[in-house]
């Protein structure tokens, strides 16, 4: 149909006009992340818990001076793939 966008465009113009930054973790720190989440008894997969992995490993600055809110999405994840994780 003529009327739709083109894909990606609409969350780029939306990531244009509402994100201010962008942080990088690394796939450890990841996974150390959905780790330290399912030994605190909540299942998390990898690409869900990337903001948990910015934040214990301060990757954003003054957090202390800012209210923050941290979504942990996606469980699809199993017992066997939680296996291949650091304790």
């Amino acid at each position: 149909l003529p009327s739709l966008c083109p894909p990606g465009r609409l969350p780029f113009e939306l990531c244009q006009r509402f994100v201010e930054e962008i942080v990088l973790v690394s796939d450890e720190q990841i996974k150390a992340a959905v780790s330290t989440l399912y030994r605190s008894g909540l299942v998390v997969e990898p690409s869900g818990c990337a903001a948990f992995a910015a934040i214990v490993n301060n990757k954003i600055p003054n957090m202390e001076a800012k209210n923050t809110v941290c979504i942990l999405s996606g469980g699809n994840v199993g017992k066997a793939e939680l296996a291949n994780f650091p304790d």
